[in-house]
């Protein structure tokens, strides 16, 4: 036989009270729930545009001091001209896995 803490009740009116008192805790635990979701997710929201801000603060500080942004995006054909070195090299030792002829 289980032995309960508080027994079900049993009569009809008293499981009819029951049942309500059940749906309204519920209820109110759903409400407290969401109020609290709404409350991280605002939170969240604002911790993300104060995090959004100040990376456009620090690239608009970067791009005043004179440091190119886009330096390494560009591809060949949005490059301005000077942005390409051009050289000649000589092979000083072609090293120790070839023989010299």
């Amino acid at each position: 036989m289980p032995y309960y803490i508080s027994p079900p009740p049993q009569g009809p009116l008293t499981r009819i009270i029951a049942a309500i008192v059940t749906v309204f805790a519920l209820i109110g635990a759903f409400m407290i729930g969401m109020a609290a979701l709404l409350v991280v997710g605002g939170i969240a929201l604002v911790a993300g545009l104060v995090i959004w801000l100040r990376v456009l603060w620090i690239k608009h500080q970067l791009r005043k001091s004179g440091v190119d942004l886009d330096a390494g995006v560009r591809t060949r054909k949005h490059q301005k001209s000077g942005h390409v070195i051009e050289a000649e090299y000589t092979v000083v030792s072609k090293g120790d896995n070839q023989k010299e002829e």
